[in-house]
């Protein structure tokens, strides 16, 4: 019985399908011979370096397709028999190498009434891409052609024709087409870049556009991160540290490096912070300043110097009424000018000449030395010695003398042309 069933279903089918065609007027593709192997249309096609149109017919075409191989090749006038029943599909091979990107046109002919079909993308491995409906709606004899347009952003092997219920319709060929796409290596399109992956991250994006603090360049793309910091192109706030990442940069607080410590929350300098003057905490007391690590007197006028390496030298200051203080004149007394002294350093200082707040320098011109008869080795071109002196004027800017010792300063005197002499300073 379930035999006889089948053979009644096959013999109805084919009837229906004969019927069909008659009234479409379509000739019978079966009486209809396609064009030898050494037809024009072959041979145009093997000159072609890439041929567009379907190659074969693939696994999962269904039985209720005729003559399905007539859509192979370019449009010819001959063509395969689409009948949405069971749901019929074509399936077709554009080939190795040459998968589509793009739309796809399909050259159909034999319609009696407007219809809407779907064409399945599918990769080299038969999975699915997408889906596009394509619409036929030209009737009458000839061949006609529709766009079924590709949805997808990768290349297709195979393409899948479907019916539309209960009406016929004959495919002569299928023709794909090529359009740039993200990821090839290739630039084409609205594409500013592509380097060959569709990954963002790399300084082209997934849509093949050039990302943030990247510039990139050739095919396939190149791309190269913007070292903002090294330009200067940062925004980081002044005492931020600038690190340049992948596309962009990072402000850092500043790491604190010697001579600089940590105190508290703070970074400083203990040479010069009067409030951790050689150590966390240790606060120069009023009247005093932090100089070298040491708080030393101030007033009215203040003279301090240091030098390069541990030794015996000795600051010295010539007021303008020429009254010298240095190791050997102290103060304060009216030798000094009530300056004095406060300290006789061995090792690079500091050693400080200085007025209390409650006395008066002498206006005028003063001249600073740094004396060095009593460093070993002596300065010399093969030992020099390099020397700081900073002077201190209240309400005006702090005046710096450097400088290097090459001979040795063993007078007890300060002026201009003797060995050791820094320089000279008005005052007030």
């Amino acid at each position: 019985m379930s035999m006889r069933t089948s053979a009644l279903l096959s013999w109805g089918l084919s009837a229906t399908l004969a019927l069909l065609l008659g009234s479409c007027g379509v000739e019978s593709l079966d009486e209809t011979e396609r064009p030898g192997g050494d037809g024009e249309l072959t041979q145009t096609s093997q000159e072609l370096a890439w041929d567009p149109y379907a190659d074969a017919v693939a696994s999962g075409t269904t039985g209720t397709v005729l003559n399905a191989s007539a859509a192979l090749g370019a449009p010819d006038g001959q063509a395969a028999t689409l009948l949405s029943l069971l749901n019929t599909a074509l399936v077709l091979d554009l080939g190795a190498g040459e998968e589509g990107t793009g739309d796809l046109r399909v050259y159909y002919q034999g319609l009696s009434l407007a219809l809407v079909a779907q064409v399945d993308f599918l990769r080299a491995n038969g999975t699915l891409i997408d889906s596009s409906p394509v619409h036929l709606v030209e009737l009458g004899v000839g061949t006609h052609v529709a766009v079924a347009t590709y949805p997808g952003d990768e290349p297709y092997r195979y393409v899948r024709l479907r019916g539309a219920l209960l009406a016929l319709y004959l495919v002569d060929a299928v023709e794909t087409s090529i359009r740039p796409f993200c990821g090839d290596g290739v630039l084409g399109g609205v594409e500013v870049c592509d380097d060959g992956n569709q990954l963002s991250g790399d300084g082209c994006s997934s849509v093949c556009q050039v990302e943030p603090g990247y510039t990139c360049a050739g095919q396939p793309s190149v791309c190269t991160d913007i070292d903002e910091c090294a330009l200067g192109t940062d925004t980081c706030a002044p005492g931020e540290v600038c690190v340049n990442t992948p596309g962009g940069f990072e402000c850092e607080e500043p790491v604190c490096e010697p001579p600089r410590i940590v105190c508290g929350e703070a970074c400083v300098d203990p040479s010069t912070d009067n409030n951790n003057c050689g150590a966390c905490g240790n606060v120069c007391g009023a009247g005093k300043a932090c100089t070298a690590g040491v708080c030393v007197s101030t007033g009215n006028l203040q003279f301090t110097a240091t030098w390069s390496r541990n030794g015996d030298a000795d600051i010295a200051v010539r007021t303008p009424t020429g009254k010298v203080i240095f190791y050997g004149n102290r103060g304060p007394n009216a030798a000094t000018d009530f300056g004095q002294l406060n300290a006789d350093s061995g090792l690079r200082g500091p050693e400080n000449i200085f007025w209390a707040l409650d006395r008066t320098p002498p206006s005028g011109t003063y001249d600073v030395c740094l004396l060095s008869e009593f460093v070993a080795p002596r300065p010399s071109p093969a030992a020099p010695l390099g020397y700081a002196i900073k002077v201190r004027r209240p309400g005006q800017p702090d005046i710096d003398f450097t400088g290097t010792l090459t001979v040795p300063s063993s007078q007890e005197n300060c002026a201009p042309g003797l060995a050791g002499y820094a320089g000279s300073i008005p005052y007030p």
